[in-house]
């Protein structure tokens, strides 16, 4: 019966999966705590492996893995995918404390620079895996099914339910963008990942790889953790409304780059099935 479902239904099914995971997630915060964003990540995984390998069975044959960008590396999508979040993170956060809106102030101990790259290096391996966990669904198989949208059309509404997807864990735990006046933050978030999913996407389709994404997400939840280390705002809300992951200065650098990436994601040739 799923087999022969159209590709936006199936993607409808993946969503949902994912959606009622995370909810159950956060309505139970005492079971994983501060782990509850890490766990809720793996959700998206969990509801491709449940499509591909149960439901609609995609899975067992290399064509379906191909399909969802896991079998490539896309080696060209490195650089920007590494480059693109950090300096838009390190260009924010050095405005913040240009004008006086955070402090800096250097790492905590005395643990040697090899140490501390080291350290840096595992961190960074460690949050690629985990945004792997979370792109294999958005921009590997929900933006795969949605394709006949349009490029343009499947990138944002992919970005957008991403964000919402966010939305239990943020207005239900006390563990993920807990500050600041909801009915601002909420709206700013949705608005920043949905002009990320431009930028992932064509990642993902400009290279055929979900492992470019992967990277990107992975490098800007590091950067914008160290980040967080690193800098005392005036204020909690100056990183939630300005300078944090989904501040205004983030939202203008995606804008940006939305005015950038449109043109180029019209001019995307959906590819047959």
């Amino acid at each position: 019966m799923f087999r022969s479902l159209s590709d936006p239904a199936k993607a409808v099914i993946f969503y949902v999966i994912a959606f009622v995971m995370v909810f159950l997630i956060a309505a139970n915060p005492q079971i994983f705590r501060q782990g509850s964003g890490a766990v809720s990540m793996m959700t998206s995984i969990s509801s491709v492996l449940i499509m591909m390998l149960i439901l609609t069975r995609e899975g067992w044959s290399v064509e379906g893995w191909r399909r969802i960008g896991l079998l490539t590396a896309g080696l060209r999508g490195w650089w920007p995918a590494v480059l693109f979040p950090a300096a838009v993170l390190i260009g924010s956060a050095a405005l913040l404390v240009a004008t006086g809106l955070a402090t800096f102030h250097g790492p905590a101990g005395e643990a040697s620079a090899l140490h501390m790259t080291g350290n840096l290096f595992f961190a960074l391996l460690v949050s690629i895996g985990f945004a792997f966990c979370e792109e294999i669904g958005w921009r590997g198989y929900m933006l795969s099914k949605l394709l006949g949208l349009g490029a343009v059309t499947a990138t944002l509404v992919v970005g957008l339910m991403q964000g919402l997807w966010h939305l239990p864990l943020m207005l239900m735990t006390s563990y993920y963008h807990a500050s600041g006046n909801v009915l601002i933050v909420v709206p700013m978030f949705l608005l920043t990942l949905t002009l990320a999913g431009l930028f992932f996407g064509y990642l993902r389709l400009s290279t055929g790889s979900v492992w470019p994404p992967a990277i990107a997400h992975g490098v800007f939840n590091l950067i914008w953790g160290v980040g967080s280390e690193l800098l005392t705002p005036d204020r909690a809300e100056t990183m939630e409304y300005i300078g944090g992951e989904s501040g205004l200065l983030v939202i203008l650098s995606l804008i940006v780059t939305a005015a950038i990436l449109v043109p180029r994601l019209r001019s995307f040739q959906v590819p047959a099935n």
